[in-house]
């Protein structure tokens, strides 16, 4: 099943090619089970059944093929055909286009394929729904292309056509994958891969597995996210099936970036080139020269990410998806800041927010949060920094909204585990009670014997669920941690500090106490990874944290808040009282040396302190009030503590 390889999400590296690569996958799993699981309820000639494996063999090589094999069997055979005949050759015609970005075609084939009036429920009016749903999807309209999912799953349902429905759940999965949701995402890829695990198709689970690969990738958990994009290039490449082959690389290429292991990407990328060269597709040629244009500049090599970008242009690909229209304003835009050419950049990022106001916001948080951190360096480079910082907060609440939302994904990632082993555990035994009731049929003396065993297996499995119940119990209070906790430095998380911060505030207010924060970062800390690396980088927010930690008091509460920046919060303490600790830790800072490599790192660090007032009800005013002293700290020279 090839897919749109175009996301999201979030996921800004990969956003345009993953919705493509979704809407290829999904489709060709349906073009196979409209031949298999059609039969059943739309009837074709033998000659057309022939012709339609034909398509098949082609799709499999490459959806070109397809497509130009389908329309000359038209224009030939036509008037051979039945409209059923036709309406199931229209069908595939429209999910070919959809495969290839020819989205004008494929609406114009299934605007024909409708006037034919296929049966409601068969497999070419549920391939119709597919693919009407996937190109809206790719073109922003999350709504309509759900409800389109959700009624070909119904149908699919209802007729028992169960390629259908696995299908419907392997749309629905890459819907809800470019659509912010991969918890929900990884819930249908489980549903489909075992329906047709069943069935036994490896080609069909081959192309899942790209999916999955990538929704695992953006829920971090690389190992399993690497192991599928391997396992379906791995059966690609031994069929020769090149054009598959170029989807399940690009993914992994992708899947390197998003763990920002370079080289490897880099290494994917080029194959991706070589392949694309093998399945004779220069788009894909250029796509991963878009690639490597992103991992470069993501190494901070804007040179020849500038290089790979125009390499790119050159090719002049259609992009046909307001996402991947977005993405390359944004890509653009970047190269330009990063080579100072203002005007250009903004003339980018304007072109950009034309298209990105066309789109659901809810849908696209990770976008409009590097539109708005763009918009702040452009403001920054013209010296504009009222309008920077007011840009910068609007990326950060993004950035926090998102990142929540991420980490909860994440937090509820052991339960869909739970579920879907929950769910195999159920159809095992159903396939058993089957097995059991045909036994007992055959043989009525064996009944109390399968009662018996019945029962047993009840019981087993009760006793397995209830095993997983306390496992679950025991591990949540590990999982809080977890969920609470930053995993380089140990401290406190940003969610967790401010949720520690609101209720010492609370308390604070109610019995008239005194309450402050200090808001702290690190003193040129880009200089300290560009010099020494990014582990020398890590070593410094580590000392830096233990330092911290020797000078605040038993009930305040520290936390690593974003990249360089930390937080304190002092229940209790005066602004005076506040400052006093602030200064403490700058000058133990100042004298603090990090060795990593033999080398010894010097650093400084700023300081923001504020406190409860009359005026500040809110701590979203008191951490403003910090992060402010802060940026003028930073403005006096850096190494200094200033309160407001």
């Amino acid at each position: 099943m090839r897919t749109l390889f175009m996301t999201n999400k979030i996921h800004e590296y990969s956003t345009t090619l993953f919705k493509l690569t979704l809407l290829i996958a999904c489709g060709c799993l349906l073009n196979i089970s409209a031949i298999s699981a059609g039969i059943a309820s739309e009837s074709h000639s033998s000659w057309m059944e022939t012709s339609f494996e034909q398509l098949q063999e082609l799709n499999k090589k490459d959806p070109a093929l397809a497509l130009d094999f389908a329309e000359k069997l038209y224009a030939k055979s036509s008037d051979k055909m039945n409209n059923a005949d036709k309406a199931s050759l229209f069908a595939k015609m429209a999910l070919y286009c959809s495969f290839l970005g020819k989205f004008d075609q494929s609406q114009e084939f299934i605007n024909t394929a409708n006037t034919l009036s296929p049966e409601q429920k068969s497999p070419t009016a549920i391939s119709l729904l597919l693919t009407q749903a996937s190109i809206y999807d790719s073109l922003g309209k999350a709504k309509e292309a759900l409800t389109l999912y959700k009624t070909a799953e119904k149908h699919a349902k209802e007729s028992e056509d169960f390629r259908s429905l696995a299908d419907s759940y392997s749309y629905l999965a890459g819907y809800y994958s470019m659509n912010h949701n991969d918890i929900e995402a990884i819930k249908y890829f489980n549903k489909s891969y075992h329906l047709f695990d069943q069935l036994g198709d490896e080609l069909e689970l081959a192309y899942l597995k790209i999916q999955m690969s990538t929704s695992y990738s953006l829920l971090y958990d690389d190992e399993q996210a690497i192991r599928y994009a391997n396992e379906a290039l791995e059966y690609f490449l031994k069929h020769e099936l090149f054009f598959d082959a170029l989807f399940a690389q690009n993914a992994l290429a992708y899947n390197y970036l998003r763990k920002k292991s370079f080289e490897l990407a880099k290494e994917s990328f080029y194959k991706v080139i070589q392949l694309s060269k093998k399945a004779n597709n220069e788009n894909y040629t250029a796509r991963a020269y878009l690639g490597l244009a992103k991992v470069f500049l993501n190494d901070e090599q804007n040179d020849k990410a500038r290089y790979y970008f125009n390499k790119y242009q050159q090719y002049q690909i259609p992009v046909n998806t307001p996402h991947a229209t977005v993405n390359d304003f944004l890509l653009l835009a970047e190269l330009e800041l990063n080579d100072l050419q203002l005007d250009l950049a903004e003339n980018a990022i304007t072109s950009a927010e034309r298209v990105l106001l066309t789109l659901e916001k809810e849908n696209t948080l990770s976008i409009y949060r590097r539109f708005y951190d763009l918009k702040a360096k452009l403001a920054t480079l013209k010296d504009d920094y009222k309008t920077a910082y007011a840009l910068q907060s609007k990326a950060r609440k993004l950035q926090t909204n998102y990142s929540n939302t991420e980490r909860e994904k994440v937090r509820s990632k052991l339960k869909v585990i739970f579920d879907t082993d929950q769910a195999l555990l159920k159809n095992k035994l159903l396939e058993q009670e089957k097995q059991l009731n045909s036994i007992a049929l055959e043989n009525a003396q064996n009944e109390q014997w399968l009662q018996n065993l019945i029962i047993a297996i009840i019981s087993a499995l009760s006793l397995l669920l209830t095993y997983f119940v306390y496992r679950q119990l025991k591990t949540s209070k590990g999982l809080q941690m977890l969920a609470n906790t930053d995993s380089l430095t140990g401290l406190s998380n940003r969610r967790f500090a401010f949720s520690q911060a609101e209720k010492y505030l609370t308390q604070a207010k109610k019995i008239k106490n005194n309450f402050a924060v200090i808001m702290f970062d690190v003193d040129f800390f880009k200089h300290v990874n560009d010099e020494y690396g990014h582990t020398a980088g890590d070593t410094v927010l580590k000392s830096l944290s233990v330092l911290a930690c020797g000078y605040i008091r038993a009930n305040d509460i520290i936390g690593r808040i974003g990249g360089e920046e930390f937080l304190i919060i002092l229940p209790g303490a005066s602004s005076e009282q506040a400052k006093v600790i602030a200064e403490r830790i700058r000058c133990a800072t100042e004298d603090l040396i990090v060795t990593n490599d033999n080398q010894e790192i010097k650093i400084t660090a700023s300081f923001g302190v504020a406190h409860l007032t009359q005026k500040e009800e809110s701590f979203s005013e008191i951490f403003n009030n910090a992060d402010t002293a802060l940026y003028q700290a930073k403005e006096q020279g850096r190494n200094k503590v200033v309160a407001i």
